[in-house]
């Protein structure tokens, strides 16, 4: 659940000495990573013996880093060993502060505190007819599911990657098309609440939230099993994921 096993992980790591990276990359401070790791070096190589391995350790950190230049977000995390036995990073929309520590244990203080503040959770965007279901960890979109509704069938359609017609405002929709959806949503929306327990036990989600227009919402929240944590009854249909996000944490 969450970051719980990631960190039960590094709680248990038994070995060599682990260099424990928390650096913010906000667009505002993008360009100071670099100094603040060259910085932490020489403070920790100041602290210890271990000097080849504590070069070693950076300069993995660093090599890492710029992999990855182009896909940095708000913050990244690493934890590395000298011996590549941890050699983890992680990118993260949500922010940290800058903390470098080298010692036999990882250094998951502010992932603890991230796993607490971003539980997991699974948000759900309704409209009148199509729906996506969203994985959260950490305040990121980890997987995406969007449904359209063919009234042809009955059924909800899932597609992969964005739908057809998701964004499309639902009043430019004909009045026949929202009345033969409206006859039917209650049973459009069993069934998809169907789909959203399952799911909320198979991805271990600690929250459920439904954003939507009231009587989307409604209908929903009506049909599932075990009630949402939160209803947001407003049109986000536009709205992209981070700014989902943003309503939600």
């Amino acid at each position: 659940m969450g970051l719980q096993e990631d960190i039960s992980r590094l709680k248990n790591y038994s070995g060599k000495p682990v260099l424990s990276v928390y650096l913010s990359t906000a667009p505002d401070k993008r360009n100071q990573w670099q100094t603040i790791l060259r910085n932490e070096r020489k403070r920790i190589l100041s602290e210890h013996d271990d000097q080849s391995a504590i070069e070693g350790c950076f300069d993995a950190v660093e090599r890492a880093i710029q992999e990855h230049r182009t896909q940095l977000l708000r913050s990244v995390v690493a934890f590395f060993t000298d011996d590549g036995q941890l050699k983890e990073i992680h990118l993260l929309q949500v922010d940290v502060t800058d903390e470098v520590s080298y010692g036999q244990k990882a250094n998951v203080n502010q992932l603890e505190v991230l796993d607490h503040q971003f539980p997991r959770t699974g948000i759900v965007l309704t409209h009148l007819d199509s729906a996506s279901i969203l994985d959260v960890r950490v305040g990121e979109v980890e997987s995406r599911r969007d449904y359209e509704l063919d009234l042809d069938t009955g059924q909800w359609r899932r597609y992969q990657g964005r739908s057809a017609r998701q964004g499309a405002s639902s009043s430019s929709q004909s009045d026949d098309f929202q009345a033969r959806v409206n006859q039917q949503a209650e049973r459009f929306y069993r069934e998809l609440a169907s789909e959203i327990d399952t799911l909320r036990r198979t991805q271990d989600w600690e929250r459920l939230i439904l954003i939507g227009e009231r009587s989307q919402a409604r209908y929903l929240e009506q049909a599932l099993k075990t009630k949402p944590d939160q209803v947001i009854q407003k049109n986000l249909s536009q709205a992209s994921d981070q700014q989902l996000l943003q309503h939600v944490f």
